[in-house]
């Protein structure tokens, strides 16, 4: 393998490793680490500028697959950045109140279980 063909594949690599981190930051893959899908929009921009900044830096150094992959990969951030920068927040709003109705059905059969003696008497003020 040519030293061209190595920093070829290390370039690609580093490109993609990038691209993973702003999947991750944009909550459209899960964190490998947690499993967990959060959403990081400031850390998913830096990433996104971090790419452009590499595409600028590196102009007509590229051979041609790797200019066109690095061109679509940051088209494809940006456009999935802008999905999420435009997605309501109510998912995560949604998301809390179900989550209080839950524990208050919980909490609601949890008394309906009691004997009356075992019940907090209501105070009435």
């Amino acid at each position: 393998m040519t030293d061209t063909n190595m920093n070829g594949q290390l370039f690609m690599g580093l490109v993609y490793s990038l691209t993973q981190s702003a999947f991750i930051s944009l909550g459209k893959l899960p964190d490998p680490m947690t499993g967990n899908i959060d959403r990081n929009l400031p850390q998913a921009s830096q990433t996104i500028d971090l790419l452009a900044a590499l595409q600028e830096k590196t102009k007509g150094n590229l051979d041609e697959e790797e200019d066109k992959f690095l061109s679509r990969t940051i088209s494809d951030l940006r456009l999935n950045y802008v999905d999420e920068l435009n997605k309501p927040l109510e998912k995560k709003e949604e998301k809390k109140e179900e989550k209080k109705e839950v524990k208050k059905e919980k909490e609601k059969k949890k008394n309906q279980k009691k004997t009356p003696a075992e019940k907090k008497p209501e105070t009435t003020e």
